[in-house]
């Protein structure tokens, strides 16, 4: 058994869309079936996704009063500072900003705080050293909208402040003019921009918007993963389409340096672009990304994003360190993750809470010391407003802002186990089922799907949060092929018996010890249209795995043999007079608990019937054969009647009745044509049925005036011993790996029968 990383809900709303708006959307099957399961099926919903606008800017809560104000400042030639935040969706709005302000003439600069020395967000400190008597006005983007004693700092030193922000409001606000699509006080009809996006409706507000800042629009907006729908998705939209036919320098540099060719699609911002923006601003300086996207020279553009490049490959190196260490300081029987480090990088924080939160599908919060304040950064889970239950222990909180499924968060160095304590007893006392959600909206049974239904997806596209891309489901697909794939192994690709969609998983490729053709698996993925050699084909991108029936690994194999999945907590069976190690080994014959989780089949045992008592009616989740033996009798075979009755004529011939094995052995079994191994057995066989004497390497034969017999020796226990283990050899050790896994089926079954072929 393989337990799947979220819990899988089928979507289903009973809805149903009505001819006419299938119609009017030239909806094909595919297309009606994920529409209905998500329920869109009005006009409106649909216009949503397929005919996207953007609304007035002067809807928005308090922009005309920012307008006026900036509009002021520039005809007054006022000192204007654009503060920006150090992520991608701050360094874009930063850069739209600072552009439209410079062409209209202001005198503008802009200053990003530095992650590891100043935070998130505005900072007193910086403000005293980098604006005070230097700055008439301070327009913040991308943050500012909690930062109440910061921005009242620069009040109080008669700087005014514009906040053009789309994070959550705190209890107060700050004295300024807040620009924001969800402020409380608003009725703009889209709440979901970005803060590139609200920066954007500033800057149309001003009449200083441009065609090419959409292309900035639209990397921030997906970096930052707000929904995409509505108003947001025809920003993306528009600005891919910017990219695609004209990118600004810095932008099609940085592609370029990263590698990419082809189509820029959303996937492409959130896996190629937006991380390397990042970059700068976790582990350098993000005002270096900013200037990339300002720059028009090409050879200055090639410079920086060749130190974007780097820092980039720097932060993932610091990643995988940072996560290591942390998945060691992991507590599993806890319902929320929190770790720290006294020496982890600010700047990857974040990423790890996120990684830790999709390994564990638990919500996590990664501390890092700086001073005598922890500083954090925390990831949640589907459904789980986290930034809402951490607050209810803001006793220990210093300071604490964000999202509800990403935030950051400082806690006294003094009070960090209080918290820590007192965070993880509010989970255990809550009792919630933090097993994050995937939701699938179609079943893949049989060939049932096209290549030209799944290409109409393109018209749902730009995916992302809100409306994103459609999961499907293979449920318990029977394997044709497994295989590893990729420099290291990590990937996996398995295709199905029914199913002519191939499969990939990217760090899967564990699950090439977990299954082998012909075993049942289920898989949950999104699907889309593989290229390769000119030939186009349908593929899905493995998400999740389970495996509902017992799971058994075929380990006989050297070659397979993976030995880090077996644990000295799993219980093992070997051979009866080996040392039992400790209490979870048993001897073959003997009864194992009823359920356990994972059972090793370490030794070949004497006999399938031993196998059998020990195995039936368990319930185990993992069963690993190994099946170790350093004797194999199936290939020599067992002494028939006619060669010990000839052996023992030999010895009774002799003058003395006595054959020196140190001396006779080798030409004894010459005699014979068979190996010394198959001597041992007959002298053996005649040992027991007291024919003769072995004794100090002489044999001897006993004086009885009996013949020896056909059925005594078929009857004699050395002869059904080694029945019984070439009969275990022939079953366990050379059978096919799904004819074994069947017969293991069976033995656990105990019904003679199984129902699975």
């Amino acid at each position: 058994m393989f337990k799947s990383k979220y819990e899988w809900k089928v979507r289903n709303t009973g809805e149903v869309l009505p001819e006419s708006l299938q119609k009017k959307y030239r909806l094909n099957s595919l297309e009606q079936h994920i529409l209905e399961n998500r329920g869109y099926t009005t006009d409106e919903q649909l216009k949503s996704l397929y005919e996207t606008g953007t609304h007035d800017e002067n809807g928005i809560f308090s922009m005309d009063e920012a307008v006026s104000r900036i509009e002021a400042a520039v005809a007054g030639g006022e000192r204007i500072l654009i503060y920006g935040d150090f992520d991608a969706d701050g360094i874009t709005s930063t850069a739209i900003l600072y552009t439209a302000l410079k062409n209209a003439g202001a005198a503008v600069d802009y200053l990003i705080p530095n992650r590891i020395e100043h935070g998130y967000g505005p900072n007193i400190d910086l403000f005293k050293s980098r604006v005070v008597g230097r700055h008439d006005l301070v327009i913040t983007v991308d943050n500012g909208v909690a930062a109440v004693d910061e921005i009242g700092f620069l009040k109080s030193e008669g700087i005014d402040v514009i906040v053009a922000d789309h994070h959550e409001f705190a209890d107060t606000l700050p004295d300024a003019i807040i620009v924001h699509a969800a402020h409380p006080e608003g009725e703009y009809p889209f709440e979901h921009l970005a803060g590139v996006g609200i920066t954007y409706k500033l800057i149309t507000a001003l009449g200083l918007a441009t065609s090419d800042m959409l292309q900035l629009v639209a990397i921030g907006t997906v970096a930052d993963m707000v929904s995409i729908t509505g108003e947001n998705k025809k920003l993306v939209i528009d600005g891919l389409q910017q990219i695609n036919a004209n990118p600004l320098t810095g932008v099609r540099t940085l592609l370029s340096v990263s590698g990419h060719t082809g189509a820029v699609d959303e996937e492409t911002i959130g896996f190629g672009i937006a991380p390397r923006l990042n970059s700068s601003g976790r582990i350098a300086d993000a005002e270096i990304a900013v200037e990339l996207l300002l720059t028009e020279d090409r050879t200055k553009a090639f410079e920086l994003a060749s130190e974007l490049e780097a820092l980039n490959d720097e932060r993932k190196e610091i990643v995988i360190e940072t996560f290591t260490d942390a998945t060691g300081l992991y507590e599993e029987d806890e319902d929320i993750i929190i770790v720290r480090g006294e020496d982890y990088h600010p700047g990857v924080i974040g990423i790890v809470a996120s990684k830790l939160t999709e390994a564990y599908g638990k919500p996590a919060i990664v501390f890092t010391l700086d001073g005598a304040v922890y500083r954090g950064s925390a990831r949640s889970i589907d459904g789980l407003n986290l930034l809402e239950a951490v607050k209810e222990k803001d006793g220990f909180i210093s300071k604490i802002g964000g999202h509800s499924q990403a935030f950051g968060i400082e806690v006294a160095a003094h009070e960090f186990n209080e918290f820590k304590e007192a965070v993880e007893q509010h989970f255990k006392d809550k009792e919630l089922s933090l097993k994050p959600v995937k939701y699938i909206d179609m079943m893949i049974e049989k060939d049932e799907f096209k290549l030209a239904e799944f290409e109409r997806f393109e018209n749902l596209k730009p995916f992302g949060q809100g409306f994103t891309r459609p999961i499907f489901m293979i449920n318990q697909g029977r394997i044709e092929s497994v295989r590893q794939v990729g420099k290291d192994k990590n990937h996996i690709k398995i295709t199905f018996q029914d199913i002519s969609i191939d499969t990939i998983g990217f760090n899967f490729g564990h699950l090439f010890h977990e299954v082998s053709a012909g075993d049942r698996i289920s898989l949950v993925g999104t699907v889309n249209i593989n290229e390769f050699n000119q030939t186009r084909s349908l593929q899905m991108i493995i998400q999740d795995a389970e495996i509902s029936n017992v799971q058994i690994i075929d380990m006989r194999s050297r070659v397979n043999q993976n030995f880090d999945m077996i644990s000295p907590e799993d219980h093992f069976l070997i051979n009866r007079g080996k040392e039992k190690k400790s209490q979870n080994y048993y001897h073959y014959g003997e009864q194992l608990p009823f359920a356990i989780d994972t059972l090793v089949l370490r030794d070949l045992p004497e006999s399938l019937a031993l196998l059998g008592e020990s195995i039936k009616n368990i319930h185990v989740s993992k069963i690993i054969m190994i099946f170790n033996t350093k004797e194999e009798f199936y290939f020599t075979g067992a002494p028939d009647f006619s060669l010990v009755e000839g052996v023992y004529r030999l010895i009774s011939d002799r003058e003395d009745g006595s054959i020196n094995l140190a001396t006779d052995a080798y030409a004894f079994a010459d005699h014979f044509n068979i190996s010394m191994k198959i001597l041992k057995m007959v002298t053996d066989i005649l040992e027991e049925l007291e024919k003769i004497e072995v004794k100090n390497g002489i044999i001897n034969k006993k004086d009885t005036n009996n013949e020896l017999t056909e059925s005594e020796v078929e009857n004699s226990k050395v002869k059904s011993a080694i029945d019984h283990r070439i009969q275990s050899e022939a079953k366990l050790k050379m059978s096919s790996t799904q004819e074994l896994k069947n017969y293991i089926k069976i033995l656990i079954a105990d019904d003679g029968g199984n129902n699975e072929s």
